[in-house]
């Protein structure tokens, strides 16, 4: 058990078995700071503001990638269609194959792979000219709009995650050919609406809770939770500094933010 959370089961232990007058304001201020500082799992939590916004012209944004090789990002939407952005969300060109439903993106090498969720499917495309490959068959058959809304690379583990939405939040190990290698549930949030693998860590953003939560790449486990006040956040990037992109599905945004906070800011 965390530290944090032993501190609190005495607080309330303290509350319950002591007079209120022992308890001194310090004791009450100190408990506040901790709760305040870590959530009720005893996981860090920071509350992370924008730098600025920009419109994107991209309707409906459902996920970003940012791309080391060009300086630009990668954006799908919920029409179909991905388009390659300059850092403000101005289109470069549009791919002219579209699918039904582009939920996730991700670039592994010279290759695009995007996430149709109403198709069950992810399409592999060439980075250079944006053409289709293939497409791979995925394993989930629950409500078309509930599937597989996340797509990244894990370079810990050298295999592709894809996460299902809701009911209930599950986490899909993939090999190359998209064929599951292992099944996860994950617990303790409304909905995982975006995936990204950066810097040796598992980053997952929820919609619903509005929030960035950082995991261990092999186990999943939080380690680290940043709340956002973002309209529908759909998509999450991190750009050649390490800054981090959220996109707002509803009001065709993309929101920009300095690095992550560490622990003890």
């Amino acid at each position: 058990m965390h530290i944090e959370s032993l501190t609190y089961i005495s607080f309330i232990y303290s509350l319950h078995y002591q007079p209120m007058r022992h308890i001194s304001i310090t004791s009450i201020v100190i408990i506040s700071i901790l709760l305040l500082s870590f959530n009720y799992k005893g996981v860090p939590h920071h509350k992370f503001k924008e730098d600025h916004f920009s419109n994107v012209e991209v309707k409906e944004p459902s996920d970003i990638v940012y791309d080391a090789a060009t300086n630009h990002f990668f954006i799908v939407n919920d029409g179909g269609t991905f388009s390659e952005c300059d850092l403000t969300g101005k289109v470069i060109r549009t791919a002219k194959e579209k699918g039904w439903d582009f939920e996730a993106i991700e670039i592994k090498g010279d290759y695009i792979y995007i996430g149709d969720e109403s198709a069950r499917k992810v399409h592999k495309y060439k980075k250079s000219d944006l053409s289709l490959v293939t497409s791979y068959e995925t394993p989930y058959n629950g409500p078309r709009n509930s599937g597989f809304e996340s797509l990244t690379y894990n370079e810990t583990k050298h295999c592709f995650v894809m996460v299902i939405e809701k009911n209930p939040v599950t986490l899909y190990e993939m090999d190359e050919n998209f064929k599951t290698i292992k099944t996860m549930p994950f617990k303790g949030v409304k909905d995982i609406s975006a995936a990204r693998w950066y810097n040796g860590f598992m980053y997952l953003l929820s919609d619903e809770d509005m929030e960035i939560l950082k995991c261990d790449p092999n186990t999943y486990e939080v380690l680290e939770e940043y709340s956002i006040k973002v309209l529908n956040p759909e998509g999450i990037a991190f750009d050649k500094d390490g800054n981090v992109v959220i996109t707002s599905d509803k009001l065709q945004r993309i929101y920009y933010y300095k690095n992550l906070p560490k622990t003890n800011e």
